[in-house]
């Protein structure tokens, strides 16, 4: 009797924790919006990435250069979003946005100006798709503190 109820009881447990297992909600929420003219388009990202680096211009340290990246990561390419990269070749101003979802950490802000596709990529297998942009800007502002 004793194992009968173990087992029933461990098939129970097991059965119930791969149900919460798959209900499993995105803590983190990464959103990206594009300003084109008046209208906004906004895509969902599984990440983003961000770097900076100073330059020298033609050899002289007296002239020095920003660059401004960010590499995007898309669980599926976002056609209108491409459309708006595509069609503003000096580029679009936009924010990337990250909420956490259960309202613990704050929001982060990431503004820029100028945003136009560097490197695009995108990989296509029956199970599995993904793509990624790389963006070069003219400025950034991280949570008002603008990047020089």
């Amino acid at each position: 009797m004793n194992k009968n109820f173990f087992t029933l009881l461990m098939v129970a447990c097991l059965f119930i924790s791969s149900l919460s297992y798959g209900q499993e909600d995105k803590r983190i929420k990464i959103e990206i919006a594009l300003k084109d003219g008046n209208k906004t388009t906004k895509a969902v990202l599984r990440s983003a990435t961000f770097s900076f680096t100073k330059s020298t211009v033609s050899g002289t340290e007296s002239e020095v250069k920003n660059n401004y990246y960010f590499s995007l990561d898309f669980e599926k390419q976002d056609i209108a979003l491409l459309a708006v990269l595509m069609k503003n070749k000096a580029g679009v101003d936009g924010q990337i946005t990250m909420t956490d979802t259960f309202g613990k950490l704050p929001t982060r802000k990431f503004d820029f100006t100028k945003g136009r596709v560097d490197s695009l990529s995108d990989q296509l297998t029956a199970d599995y798709t993904s793509a990624y942009i790389s963006l070069l800007c003219d400025s950034l502002i991280i949570d008002g503190v603008k990047i020089e």
